[in-house]
């Protein structure tokens, strides 16, 4: 903090004027206090207020234009009020701080034309396939959308005793004891709630995974949060630590004993402030104000993020839009993709690994031009992973219906109940790439969970839990594809033989559908007469020998059907 009060002080030295008679005329003498005043307080303003980092690049792009501009006002302020001052002098004076802001204009202005090498290396994509996108457990694919989730936060901060003094933080998805939540900081409502609170009272979780789990308030006096005032606020409390480092993003995150803690991730620019590079995180206590700095290296394997969001959505469009230079970027265009416009929606979905590592997602879309009509089929997709920033490229999702598409056919199929889809997920599900759709009435209460088959968008399925929509979807799979089902490692393969108790043949437009129950299993199976034509002659007493992938569906779907007797 006296770092940058000293760092003010100095930097106040160039709102003063250059010129000797300035200093030597008494009309315009008077006005040097002031003016060193006003500098000291623009450094406050830019340092503490703003946050600003200390660095070269910082103070030249925020102090070279006023003292540019000083040099121009000074010289024609003299030039005006002292009749002895020279002509030539004045316009030597004015010229130079003229030049000096044509020049940073114009730098200002050209330099990312010759950045789109630097911005796609920076980006560092590497194309890859569907086999290095490993099936997700159901179990564990997040299905509660983020708006659902501070719906049901906001209902139990209710519980506390002076709820009006506190809001809802910005909500995160988080990993946590092999599960995923939404983890919410609870934070003040404003600076007069901020000075009659001795802290801020905890944080909230919920389910990302299952919408019927009781959410959790964990009361934890915090004071170091980003809604506090001077002092008390993080970032400021950072910053005064770490003067010199960039501050990107601060999330909040909760370590393996459920102790809070806020992640800021730090780096530096590169190409004059064009270039964003990530180098670590720092992590405070917000109960006791205590910080360690990491790398991305060692980073602790309980913080699920070290890049944020908009820095993975940054360089997916330098990814996609760089591929072959500027030239290409705005001429030929060939080959050239876009990450899918969300509209107000999260540009960039966090999605997990069957690790349960965290990855920002997003599907592209082939560049389009200004009043062109965006597409409705996606290029390819995305996965910036958010502790070490690499990215992989899904090149062969080429033709696949992108997110978009996959949310307005989710709103048709529950145009009359007014359902809303919450930003989609892509995942592979069964083998094939699936978008995972939550549906909420306008309340923001989830209301069905939607599975929509990226190679065909007549193959989907619903329901209002998990287990029911991805049941439907699977048997959606067995009925109306010809691929197999392969849920992945996972998910066990399981053969029995036993006796059939009861039939059900379902007539479909292309198929006939049969359902049947084995005697000794409660659950019911299902066979395409698309794939195992002699399933129509199935009657009870037959003995059958089946194959399945035991996903623990209610309507399980058959791999292998074979009638014994």
């Amino acid at each position: 903090m006296i770092q940058m009060f000293i760092v003010s002080i100095v930097l106040a030295l160039l709102f003063l004027p250059f010129h000797k008679t300035w200093w030597n005329t008494p009309l315009l003498k008077k006005w040097i206090p002031l003016r060193f005043t006003a500098g000291v307080i623009y450094g406050v303003l830019l340092f503490y207020v703003g946050l600003l980092d200390q660095s070269v690049t910082g103070v030249l792009t925020y102090y070279l234009p006023l003292f540019s501009l000083g040099l121009i006002v000074d010289s024609t302020l003299v030039f005006t009020f002292v009749k002895s001052f020279r002509k030539q002098s004045a316009l030597i004076g004015a010229g130079i701080g003229a030049v000096l802001l044509i020049l940073f204009v114009v730098f200002w202005l050209l330099q990312p034309l010759f950045l789109a090498d630097q911005k796609y290396n920076m980006a560092d994509g590497e194309e890859v396939t569907v086999d290095e996108l490993n099936p997700v457990n159901e179990e564990n694919i997040p299905v509660v959308p983020r708006s659902y989730a501070e719906y049901r936060s906001d209902i139990l901060m209710g519980q506390l005793p002076n709820q009006a003094f506190y809001n809802l933080g910005t909500t995160r998805i988080q990993q946590h004891d092999g599960s995923l939540y939404w983890v919410t900081p609870i934070e003040y409502d404003g600076l007069f709630r901020w000075i009659r609170s001795d802290a801020a009272p905890g944080f909230i979780v919920v389910s990302a995974e299952n919408p019927r789990e009781e959410p959790q308030l964990i009361e934890t006096p915090m004071t170091y949060v980003p809604s506090a005032y001077f002092h008390e606020d993080v970032n400021r409390h950072v910053r005064s630590a770490y003067p010199d480092v960039v501050m990107y993003d601060t999330h909040f995150e909760i370590d393996e004993d459920m102790n809070p803690h806020y992640i800021v991730s730090y780096g530096s620019y590169t190409e004059f402030r064009r270039v964003s590079d990530i180098e670590g995180v720092i992590i405070v206590d917000p109960v006791s104000g205590e910080m360690t700095q990491h790398t991305v290296e060692d980073t602790p394997e309980w913080v699920n993020r070290i890049f944020p969001p908009h820095i993975a959505e940054e360089r997916n469009t330098w990814f996609g839009i760089y591929k072959s230079g500027i030239v290409n970027r705005f001429f030929g265009r060939e080959g050239l993709t876009q990450p899918t416009y969300w509209g107000s929606d999260d540009g960039m979905t966090g999605v997990v690994d069957e690790s349960l590592n965290l990855s920002w997602f997003t599907d592209h879309t082939r560049l389009t031009g200004e009043g062109e009509e965006t597409s409705r089929s996606m290029i390819g997709f995305t996965m910036f992973d958010a502790r070490t920033g690499e990215l992989r490229y899904f090149r062969d999702a080429s033709g696949s219906l992108n997110g978009r598409v996959a949310m307005d056919l989710a709103e048709r199929t529950f145009r009359r109940d007014d359902y809303v889809a919450g930003t989609p997920s892509l995942y592979n599900v069964y083998g094939q790439y699936t978008w995972v759709v939550p549906l909420m009435d306008r309340n923001s209460v989830l209301r069905e969970i939607m599975l929509v088959n990226a190679r065909d968008e007549n193959v989907f399925g619903y329901g209002d839990t998990k287990r029911e929509a991805f049941g439907a979807y699977q048997l959606e799979l067995a009925t109306r594809t010809d691929e197999d089902i392969v849920p992945g490692e996972l998910t066990d393969l399981e053969e029995i033989t036993a006796t059939v108790e009861r039939v059900y043949q379902w007539d479909r437009e292309d198929s006939v559908t049969v359902r049947f129950l084995l005697e000794d299993f409660d659950r019911i199976f299902t066979v395409s007469s698309s794939s195992y034509p002699r399933a129509v002659f199935l009657e009870p007493g037959d003995t059958v020998r089946i194959e399945f992938m035991d996903g623990g569906e209610e309507i399980q779907p058959v791999e292998e059907f074979e009638i014994l007797n």
